[in-house]
């Protein structure tokens, strides 16, 4: 506040300071208004920002196929491309998941039927297989058959099932989850570091590797 002048001194204290405390009361008032309602919009702003980053850190994305009747997936980092099976060649004393290879633009692939390697029952195939998934891990590349492929799909973490009939034993330790809609999401990076898809997999007697 400010100090009083000697002019003011003898006349009554309303009659030089109530005015100006109300005019600073008014414009403190609208000032805490307007600051408050910038607070609440910068908050809003930020606690916006903070949900959508959770989401986003909460959710990837798959690519989704059919096998039969059911609904399989792979993480989308792993999905390298997707083609047509025109020809396939079988390879001798190959793994049973082994359907066989491909020449893809010079490059040999091998394709493999995933319920086979994962040991996954009670599905019923239409085995149509006319096209393949190629996934990839650093240098090892591999086709997935598939009926159809659905597409790309958005996947929260918080919705996923961590069982499915039919996948138990060894094969269980492959499963990322289960959506409310009974997609299987598959762990790619377990898939692509299993002994079996190694090219000089070999348990002594030619029928192991290809």
């Amino acid at each position: 506040m400010k100090e009083q002048s000697g002019e003011t001194l003898n006349k009554p204290v309303w009659l030089h300071s109530e005015a100006p405390a109300k005019s600073e009361r008014s414009a403190t008032s609208a000032l805490s208004g307007l600051t408050k309602k910038e607070i609440l919009r910068a908050r809003s702003r930020q606690l916006a920002k903070q949900q959508a980053k959770l989401i986003d850190e909460d959710s990837f994305e798959v690519a989704e196929f059919l096998l039969g009747n059911e609904s399989y997936s792979f993480e989308l980092e792993h999905l390298r491309e997707v083609c047509t099976l025109a020809e396939v060649t079988y390879i001798p004393c190959s793994p049973d998941f082994v359907v066989g290879v491909i020449n893809l633009r010079g490059q040999i692939i091998p394709i493999i039927d995933i319920l086979t390697f994962l040991n996954i029952t009670g599905n019923e195939r239409l085995q149509v297989y006319n096209k393949a998934i190629i996934v990839q891990k650093d240098k090892l590349v591999v086709g997935i058959l598939a009926d159809e492929v659905v597409g790309a799909k958005k996947i929260s973490t918080g919705s996923l099932q961590f069982t499915l009939h039919g996948l138990e034993g060894h094969g269980s330790q492959y499963l990322k989850g289960v959506t409310k809609e009974r997609l299987v999401i598959l762990d790619a990076d377990k898939i692509l570091v299993d002994e079996r898809l190694s090219p000089s997999a070999d348990s002594g007697n030619g029928n192991d590797g290809y």
